[in-house]
């Protein structure tokens, strides 16, 4: 297996901008909006997303397949896990997060984090077995690569020239919770989601 690369935070955000500028070249010029992830996902990309029970705890929400192959699933009518055929270039997205409107935000971020893993590790870890959860890692290995996959993830879900725009027109009449909640609302992401990317940038 190759060496993991190590992305910086500047280029993880040009990473992001030229994946919308995929959807469209004058995407970052748009109005602040939720971006159409799964459109993202399925014609740029060319990936599919299947919904399905990945663990019995629900501690691992997605999974991002790179290679033709078989990975374990739970099969919640007979408490069992079994083996399911899969295919490179899926995303595999546990079906709870669509049990409650109150999850949507945590459904798009986890379906953002899997692009991300394609995005940036997918020379990484194609030839070398199904998920990264498949794989031995070394704990800062593994952490690099989730936080990769989680900051690519905001910046995608979150461009930060549209969230600035945003930001900048409400904080004059808004309180700074309801700009978080005006933002988050507006991105289609959780109000944690959004607290956490504007702090990152040093604007609350």
């Amino acid at each position: 297996m190759r060496e993991p690369r190590y992305f910086s935070k500047s280029t993880l955000e040009a990473l992001a901008r030229k994946t919308l500028r995929k959807l469209h070249p004058n995407y970052l010029n748009r109005e602040p909006q939720a971006v159409p992830l799964e459109q993202l996902i399925e014609d740029v990309f060319g990936l599919s997303i299947e919904y399905m029970r990945l663990t019995e705890s629900g501690d691992e929400l997605g999974r991002m397949i790179y290679d033709n192959g078989y990975t374990t699933r739970f099969n919640p009518e007979t408490d069992n896990y079994e083996l399911v055929k899969v295919t490179a270039g899926t995303i595999l997205i546990d079906d709870r997060l669509l049990a409650s409107p109150n999850l949507h935000g945590r459904f798009r971020f986890t379906l953002a984090h899997e692009l991300g893993h394609w995005i940036v590790h997918k020379e990484h870890f194609t030839g070398t077995g199904i998920a990264a959860a498949a794989h031995e890692l070394s704990a800062a290995d593994d952490d690099a690569i989730e936080w990769q996959a989680n900051y690519l993830a905001q910046a995608i879900l979150m461009p930060l020239g549209q969230v600035k725009r945003g930001f900048y027109r409400l904080r004059m009449q808004s309180t700074e919770r309801t700009t978080i909640h005006t933002l988050a609302h507006a991105f289609e992401v959780s109000k944690q989601a959004m607290e956490i990317r504007l702090q990152e940038r040093n604007l609350i």
